[in-house]
């Protein structure tokens, strides 16, 4: 599913930028094409001038000084004396060449008969539409005592066009390779875009199918207890159905972190931050666990700064959620006659609150996916009063008030959760 958005788009991008990169090129062409228009329209119309006026100076004019004349100019020269066609004109051009040229002297007729009547040597220069095609056209009138020759100036525009082939080529084959510069480049980037939800849909994914796995448990047990009453006396029928209390409220847990983590990810998780006294929050949770504590034999210790420490603003229910799943899983996972401390210090810029315990730890590769929902590491798994998901809650709400926890080896052999929280 993943890869066919991936692909779409890529090539949307690659579209819409393409029409982009088109359009600036076509206005790019455009504007150059203008430019050697002009260009060469101003060039031609300078060379015809400056032709008018060295041809008005030639004293001899013949066949061989005619072919020089074309030669040395790159225009199409076209010599009459008196409306009849020079040898010149008869010789070297083709009969496509005449055709064409008899059109431009019909279609300048009127041009060239008010340039013979002025009775002085000069030239028009214009712009001649030969179907699709556009011609520099140059007509010149030189008064002599003999009548009047007619000189027809033609560009072409061949070089013009040549020119503008080559800047066309240029242009595609750069939006070519731009195109597929774009595509590779769009296909990593959107891949890159789609990487973080291709994660939570495999996250999300996992979370449904632990969840189902978690919740079929306890019902699966439920079902089993109430089965076996069927055919119970009674003391069998209490013990069977104490099972299905202990496994409903085991249920009834498990609904509550997952409508929390739901609350999390809905961004709709409640936190009421007031003024706390951490100190005094801490020793509410440490006093809670001293009976759990005592049955398995395990020595709980709290140590708490000797000078007063200002408030903190946080939500103290949210804090004390965490420090509670963090407490309950060092006990259900120390051994007996373990040992457990609560440490807190107040800096400047931060509160800190570890939990330490000295059991058997945790794994460098169990650290990386302990804060993960549903993640159990196999020593615990043993337990079935846990579900993988506290960590996770406690996680979401030190995020929530902008602090961070980590779990670390200490000096126990065991494993240590370290809370940062901002002081502001």
């Amino acid at each position: 599913m993943f890869r066919k958005v991936n692909i779409r788009l890529t090539l949307l991008f690659t579209a819409i930028c393409t029409v982009i990169l088109l359009i600036m090129s076509f206005c790019y062409v455009l504007i150059n094409y203008k430019s050697i228009y002009d260009n060469s329209f101003i060039r031609f119309n300078n060379d015809v001038n400056s032709f008018c006026n060295d041809f008005s100076g030639m004293n001899i004019i013949n066949y061989d000084s005619l072919l020089e004349i074309q030669k040395n100019y790159n225009y199409d020269f076209y010599f009459y004396d008196n409306g009849k066609p020079l040898r010149f004109t008869e010789e070297t051009k083709s009969a496509e060449d005449k055709k064409m040229i008899d059109a431009v002297r019909n279609y300048y007729s009127d041009e060239l008969n008010k340039l013979s009547f002025s009775g002085i040597s000069q030239y028009k220069t214009s712009i001649y539409k030969n179907g699709k095609h556009k011609l520099f056209t140059g007509i010149i009138s030189i008064c002599g005592e003999n009548g009047t020759t007619e000189i027809y100036v033609i560009n072409d525009m061949m070089n013009e066009k040549l020119q503008m082939q080559e800047l066309i080529l240029k242009f595609s084959i750069i939006i070519v390779m731009t195109i597929i510069i774009l595509f590779v480049f769009s296909y990593f980037f959107t891949g890159k875009l789609l990487s973080p939800i291709r994660k939570n849909n495999e996250q999300q994914t996992l979370f449904i199918a632990a969840a189902s796995h978690e919740i079929r448990n306890p019902v699966n047990t439920i079902i089993s207890a109430l089965d076996a009453m069927e055919n119970a006396d009674d003391d069998q029928k209490n013990h069977f159905v104490g099972i299905a209390k202990k496994e409903g409220k085991r249920l009834i847990f498990l609904t509550e972190d997952l409508l929390t983590l739901a609350k999390f990810d809905s961004k709709n998780f409640p936190i009421v931050s007031k003024p706390t006294e951490l100190d005094t929050l801490l020793l509410d949770c440490y006093e809670a666990f001293i009976a759990p504590a005592q049955e398995k034999k395990i020595r709980l210790y709290i140590k708490l700064p000797d000078e007063s420490v200002e408030p903190v603003n946080v939500d103290p229910d949210r804090i004390k959620q965490v420090i509670t799943i963090i407490l309950s899983n060092a006990v259900s996972y120390t051994p007996d006659a373990g040992l457990i401390e609560i440490d807190y210090s107040a800096h400047p810029n931060k509160h800190t609150i570890t939990i330490s315990d000295n059991g058997s730890g945790i794994s460098d590769e169990d650290k990386q996916h302990i804060f993960e929902r549903f993640y159990r590491s196999d020593r615990s798994r043993e337990s079935r009063s846990h579900f993988g998901l506290g960590l996770a809650i406690a996680k979401e709400i030190i995020t929530l008030h902008n602090g961070t926890i980590q779990v670390k080896d200490n000096t126990y052999g065991g494993a240590s959760f370290v809370i940062d929280i901002p002081a502001k």
